[in-house]
């Protein structure tokens, strides 16, 4: 009996360690989008409070949806084998820098070679990110992350692993694979509002663009962790600002 409420504890512990650690992720993500909050207003739009009123509603509903998801997350993928690796290694072990390490292996490159693919099939797409200051693309490579990949495809595969699995084993790669295209769609096709609103003369290529480029994040979060499909998202933000402002 103290062994199983020992190893309970140790569950838990965990659980609550990944909450902290996502959730952290998510809202340093949603304070550096505060900047770009204004820009979403159209000029000839009148507001029945201030701008600042604005901003500080927009972030508290982002850090609800973070909350949301960062909890549910915490609480379904040890259930279906998804991780935050980095929440489960401590900061001081030599292991924390071999797990980061391994995350920059696979995610630099992805997130290099998906700006690489944006920069030079949709220009109208890049020309939409410049339109924001580097820093608010924290937004996306942190909290759009925690929101797409730790919460929704988690949610969707668990779901799908209760319905034709029964909860049993682990989630077949068939029905992973169908969760990542199902929860790409989404995630690009989610964009389109504000794409539209900044005038992209292209919207449904772009969308595509975003497709194509960010679908090796799901799979990334599903094999390698979350800090994974990070690091590969800010990446290819780093990459795309790098290739813009030396004229690639």
């Amino acid at each position: 009996m103290p062994e199983n409420s020992g190893s309970n504890n140790s569950f838990t512990h965990s659980r609550l360690r990944s909450f902290i650690y996502v959730w952290l992720a998510g809202f340093i993500g949603s304070v550096s989008y505060v900047p770009a909050i204004p820009k979403l207003i159209p000029e000839h739009v009148r507001l029945p409070f201030s701008m600042n009123t604005l901003v500080v509603l927009s972030v508290f509903q982002s850090v609800i949806f973070i909350t949301i998801f960062a909890a549910v997350g915490a609480l379904l993928t040890p259930r279906i084998g998804f991780r935050a690796y980095l929440a489960d290694v401590p900061i001081k072990k030599k292991v924390f820098w071999i797990v980061l390490k391994r995350q920059l292996f696979y995610g630099a490159p992805i997130g290099l070679a998906g700006s690489i693919v944006a920069y030079f099939i949709a220009p109208d797409f890049v020309a939409y990110l410049n339109m924001y200051p580097f820093l608010t693309r924290l937004f996306g490579s942190l909290t759009e992350e925690v929101i797409m990949r730790w919460g929704i495809m988690t949610i969707i595969t668990w779901i799908l692993w209760r319905i034709f699995q029964h909860g049993i084993g682990i989630p077949k790669e068939s029905l992973i694979w169908s969760v990542v295209l199902l929860s790409q769609i989404l995630f690009a096709i989610g964009h389109t509002p504000t794409l539209i609103r900044f005038g992209t003369t292209n919207p449904v290529w772009c969308v595509f663009t975003i497709f194509i480029v960010s679908l090796p994040w799901g799979w990334l979060f599903w094999k390698h962790g979350l800090e994974s499909a990070f690091i590969a998202h800010a990446s290819f933000h780093a990459f795309t600002a790098l290739f813009v402002a030396v004229k690639l």
